[in-house]
């Protein structure tokens, strides 16, 4: 009688080779997870980069902006304040062709799009057709400084 079955089957796989495919597929999801937190992580960093240069250039629009309310003002009402350093125009009396009621101190703050923007200094040339506004958007924010020139023609210019 022939048996149906043999006893004894062959190994599809020889012994050496048994169980390498697991260590394999796990090196494989690992290498894809790695290459995912890499992608994601560099992701991340180009969004915060882009947040940054948005906020920053934000800053210094308001600071233009606020350059060229202050060079209006120096231009209309507060002309009188031309001739003077800002750090003159609280402790010192002001110039007798001021306007009565004139207040230096609203020019001090300047808010611009719902932020503020401080006067940190106003420099004449000496000659009285301009001078260096020195201003900073909020109490720490970034400051710029702009030369403001009304004679021959008025202009206004990042310094730095």
């Amino acid at each position: 009688m022939a048996r149906p079955f043999p006893l004894h089957r062959p190994a599809r796989h020889p012994a050496d080779q048994a169980g390498f495919l697991l260590p394999l597929a796990l090196c494989g999801a690992l290498v894809m997870l790695l290459s995912s937190l890499s992608l994601s992580a560099m992701a991340l960093q180009a969004r915060q980069l882009q947040a940054a240069g948005r906020s920053r250039s934000q800053s210094e629009d308001q600071l233009a902006s606020a350059a060229h309310q202050l060079a209006a003002a120096l231009q209309g009402p507060y002309r009188c304040l031309l001739t003077q350093p800002s750090s003159a125009w609280l402790t010192s009396p002001l110039p007798s062709d001021c306007p009565a009621g004139l207040n230096p101190q609203a020019l001090q703050r300047i808010t611009v799009a719902g932020s503020s923007v401080l006067l940190r200094g106003w420099t004449p040339n000496g000659s009285g057709s301009g001078g260096v506004l020195w201003l900073q958007a909020g109490e720490s924010g970034p400051e710029h400084r702009y030369a403001l020139t009304l004679q021959p023609a008025q202009g206004l210019q990042e310094v730095g």
